[in-house]
Parts: C-alpha cells; structure tokens; sequence
C-alpha cells in the first residue's frame, strides 16, 4: 500500500515538472493562447446574457423556445472555437485544460436547459455528477497522454468516460421517451411503445457494453456530431417559427400563403444539406456515399448516371426552384411596396423563365450529362422543334421576347380576340383584361368577371394587341348621349360636364369634354370624353354604368327628353273613316227614373 502511494505521488511529481517545464519552455503561445480563449469564452457570456435580455415576445411558450436556443448555442459556439484551436494549441497544456472545460460548459447548460422538460426525477443530481465523472476523466486523459503515457491508465480512464456519456444518454433518451408518452393521444400507439420500452433498454445497455470493450466505436465526433445535429434542428424550429410569424405579419393571407410555403421548403432544404455535412462528417458514413457513387446506371464517357447523382440531382432541381421561387416572391414584393407595379411583375416573370432554364441545366450537369451529351441533345431538340415542339419552343421564345421587348409587362391592361366566357353570358369576341402573370409558355390574364384566361404567348406575337397602359397608363373614354331634338345643346353640355367633375375617377387635367357629335334621326348625339387612370379604374363597365346613371338623371332634372325612336307616316291620299254603329242595351242597373217620369209612366200603363 505505502509502495502504491509512493509511486503514486512520485507520478503526480513528474506531472507537475512536466507542466511546468511545458509552460516554461513556450510561455509565451501558452499565454496568447489563454488570453484569446479567455476572451472569446467571456464574450460569448455577454453576449448570451444580452441575446437573453433583448428576447421579447408576449408567448410564454415561445419565449422559452428562444432562451432555449440563446442558452445553448452560445456554449457550442465556444467549443468551436476550442476545437479550431486544437490546430494551433495540438500537444499543449492548454488545449488539454479548455478541451474539457469547453464540453463541461456546454454539457452543463444542455442539461440544466432538459431538465427544465423532462421528468428526471431524482435523477438531476446523477446527471451533473456523471458529466463531472467525464470531464475529469477526459482531463485527466488529455494529461495522461500528453506527460504520463501510461497505456493501462488511459485505457480506465476511457472506460470511465464512456460509461459516464453512456449513462448520461441513457437517464437522457429514456427521460425524453417517457416526457413524449405524455403527448401521444393515440391510445393504441402509446401503448404498443410502452410495451416496447423493455427492448429499447435491452438494445441500448447491450451497445454500451459493445462500445465499452471496444467491439463497435464510437468516437468524441459521434458526440459532437450528435450535438451539432440537435442544434441545427432547434435552429431550423426557431428560424421556422421566427419567419413565419414574421411574414404573418408583414403580409396579407393571400400573399403569405404561397411565401410561406417556399420558406419552409427551402429551410427544410437547408436543413437536409447541413444535417446531411454533419452526418458524413462526423458520423463515418462517408464510405456508404463512396458505395452509392460507384453504382453507376449508366456510364460512358459523355454520361455518368450513379444513385448519387440522380438524388443530388433532384435535389439541386427542387433546392434552385425552390430558392427562384423565393427570389421572384422577394422581388415581386421589393417592388410592390414601393408602389412599382409594373416593375415588380416584369421583374418576377424574368427570374422565373431565366431561373427555370437556369435549373434545367444545372440539374441535368448534376445527374452526369456532360456538354458533350448536351450538345447531341440540343441537336435532337432542334429537330424537335421542327416537329412535335414547335408550338412548345414557340411559346417559350415568345415569352423571352415579350419579357424584354417590353411590349407587355405584369399589370398591363389588354385586349386580344378570343373567347371571355361565353358560359357566364359574355358574347363579346374579344378578351379585356389585366395581365397578373407571363410564364415560361403562357400568359394569364384575369377579365373583370374575375375569370383567369390562359393564352399562350405566341398569340401576343403573331395577333394584335390593344395595351391601354404600354406607355402610360391615361386613357380617354367616350360615353355617347342621345337627347331629344327640343333640346337646348349648351345645357346638355353643362350637365354631362358636371356628371363627369363629380365622379372621383374622372381626372382634372387633361379635362373632360363633351362633344356634338351627330343629328340622328331621332335623337341629337352628344360623346362624354373623360380622361381616367386605368391601372386604378381597369374594371371601366362599372364607371361608365355609374355616369350613366348619374346622367339620366340630372339630364332628367334639367329638363331635357332622353327619345326613343318615333317615326311619321304620311299617306298619299286621304284616308275614308268609317264608324259603325252597333245597338246598345242597356242593363237594369244603367236605369235611371226620375220620380216624376215614373208617375208619368204609371198614367201610361194605367191608359194601356
């Protein structure tokens, strides 16, 4: 026992020597490396404590969240720092004493933040004393290697830490399994999980054992790489959440809708591509890619189509389409807040024609055709054209050319023949309406019966068009009056003059005006011009109606006939009249006697 003691003290005395021998000979690294890490370390305290207070947000639950996250992710930041250092800091002191003071200060906080969720129990006191368990041996071991050497010291040590993370995950995953019963409320799924309880202790208590005698490895980058993973994803949830309430916000549902549903893919996107990084990273699963790439479908020297890349290109299509969709949403709203329309539809028609040849090629550069394949394929596509594809390819150039031609932009108010909707009763021949959107091979314009016409874009090229809003977006409107021939024409003028001032549509300057236009045959003809701004007024039958009706009454109050169509008829001779008689009877009740009449006719009978 004293010999054990001896040497032990003895070990702990080359220990110090060493340290301090270390320190001594490169004094001035050690130094600078501790000022740096000391400074970052206490940085990064200020800064979560202030991250911490800014948090504002009337949602207790939400509150949580983001203190949550706040109070994590500051510790993990500062072990990265520690292990970027290792680089520069391999085999010194210092890096063995800020390696398990970095883990300790992020294992600290991650579990006093669980622990606020599970239901540990008296467990919590374990937990902390099980990560202190592996912080020293870690420690301890980083001395071990660098100074003592000792193989069989290094081996316990191991064997301690790992038994200390395997205990600490163990009291951690089983918390978290038996906290989640609570919130299944399918009685039969709860209870098919709770029935399989027993074998997920058997599972993991036999791969511990595994681990522990070294039968299946997992390294320290398991761990981080576990870390790191729940880390991105409480990132994903808070940013997913942030942004959501934010353009609930800032947007209207029909607007939002769509944009929503692109930034939840695209951090989804995002989120499979950093936890995809993390696991090839740190989770040795590098080896199942390599595999996967060397499972070629299709190899030859112009095309090389593996599993790998036909994922890698669907992904990159769905990633760009999805980051298009976001641009052209951010443009379109970049322009419409500031009251720029047109702009804004130009602007979110480009990206959108430009993107999706953009990710065409690139998606297709990811799946393994080369330009050598590409240019065969090209070729086959101009015979194509010439055949089955010329409506299609005709379609897509007409909409490039409509784009920057600038003949008809996202918002312009048009008139092209075709059918509006015979079904609701529109007999016209012609489709009016505003443009909402010019596609890769169509453009829709909404009539004002709020129907949606999809027109393909070669019809905008090859038939005319009327934009009342190509160059400016002030257009004249003629509203024809009839009055009666007895009419006074200055007093027909004065009166429309008013109708048109009174309507708040009507523009000031240029001024309305009335015109004389005809002397038809029944009515004198009179056109009401007015000046509107169509982008405001698109929807025109409703103005018009409204004028209408304004006018025929004040045109009624002054007086003046609205005619209808009469006509005289002259014959050449004189036409002979004829009346024909017909006897009359008379009913009883038409009777009327006066009482001397009666007497009279009394005498008569009387005689009789």
């Amino acid at each position: 026992m004293e010999g054990t003691t001896d040497s032990f003290i003895h070990t702990l005395n080359i220990l110090f020597h060493s340290i301090l021998r270390d320190i001594g000979s490169n004094l001035t690294k050690e130094l600078t490396g501790f000022l740096i890490l000391s400074i970052v370390f206490v940085s990064l305290v200020f800064l979560k404590r202030k991250v911490q207070g800014l948090i504002r947000t009337p949602r207790e639950g939400q509150r949580a969240f983001y203190l949550l996250i706040a109070d994590t992710f500051f510790p993990v930041l500062f072990l990265v720092a520690v292990l970027i250092s290792k680089v520069f800091l391999k085999g010194s002191i210092l890096f063995a004493f800020f390696d398990p003071l970095a883990y300790f200060y992020m294992g600290f906080y991650i579990i006093r933040n669980l622990l606020r969720y599970l239901r540990v129990g008296f467990f919590s006191w374990i937990l902390y004393i099980l990560l202190l368990f592996a912080v020293l041996s870690l420690f301890i071991g980083n001395l071990n290697d660098l100074y003592i050497k000792n193989a069989q010291l290094g081996s316990l040590l191991l064997v301690v830490l790992k038994l200390s993370l395997a205990l600490l995950f163990y009291v951690f995953l089983f918390s978290f399994i038996k906290t989640g019963m609570g919130f299944i409320k399918h009685t039969l799924l709860r209870e098919v999980l709770e029935n399989l309880t027993w074998f997920f202790h058997i599972v993991y208590v036999v791969i511990t054992i595994l681990w522990v005698l070294k039968i299946i490895d997992f390294a320290s980058s398991f761990l981080i790489g576990f870390i790191f993973s729940i880390l991105t994803i409480a990132v994903y949830a808070l940013l997913s959440t942030y942004l959501g309430n934010y353009v609930k916000s800032r947007f209207k549902e029909d607007e939002y809708i769509p944009l929503l549903v692109n930034i939840n893919r695209f951090l989804i996107l995002c989120l499979v591509f950093v936890l995809y990084g993390i696991f090839k990273g740190f989770f040795n699963v590098g080896f199942i890619v390599d595999y996967l790439s060397s499972l070629y479908l299709i190899k030859t020297d112009i095309i090389s189509v593996s599993v790998v890349s036909i994922a890698s290109a669907i992904y990159t299509f769905v990633f760009l389409f999805t980051l298009i969709a976001l641009l052209k949403h951010g443009a379109y709203f970049f322009y419409i807040r500031r009251n720029r329309e047109v702009e804004a539809g130009s602007i979110r028609a480009i990206v959108s024609n430009l993107g999706f040849l953009l990710v065409i090629l690139i998606s297709l550069s990811k799946l393994g055709l080369t330009w050598k394949a590409l240019l065969p394929l090209a070729g086959a596509l101009g015979i194509g054209i010439g055949f089955g594809l010329q409506t299609i390819m005709n379609n897509y150039i007409s909409g490039f050319i409509l784009l920057f031609s600038k003949k008809l932009k996202v918002g312009d108010i048009v008139e092209i023949e075709g059918n509006a909707g015979r079904a609701i009763g529109n007999t016209l021949e012609t489709i009016y309406g505003r443009v909402i959107s010019i596609d890769v091979l169509s453009t829709v314009i909404r009539t004002t019966d709020g129907i949606e016409i999809v027109i393909p874009n070669s019809q905008f090229i090859s038939q005319q068009i009327v934009n009342y809003s190509l160059s400016d977006s002030y257009i004249r409107v003629r509203i024809p009056f009839g009055v009666s021939y007895n009419s006074d024409p200055n007093t027909v003028r004065e009166v429309l003059l008013k109708v048109a001032k009174d309507s708040p549509f009507v523009l000031s300057n240029p001024e309305p005006a009335v015109w004389f236009s005809e002397m038809a045959d029944s009515a004198l003809v009179f056109y009401l011009l007015c000046w509107v701004n169509i982008r405001m007024l698109w929807r025109i039958n409703p103005f018009v109606s409204e004028i209408y009706f304004k006018g025929w009454y004040e045109l009624k109050k002054a007086g003046i006939e609205i005619p209808f169509p009469q006509r005289d008829v002259w014959f050449r001779n004189q036409l002979r009249i004829e009346l024909e008689k017909r006897p009359y009877t008379l009913e009883p009740h038409e009777i009327r006697v006066s009482d001397s009449s009666a007497s009279s006719f009394e005498k008569e009978k009387d005689l009789d």
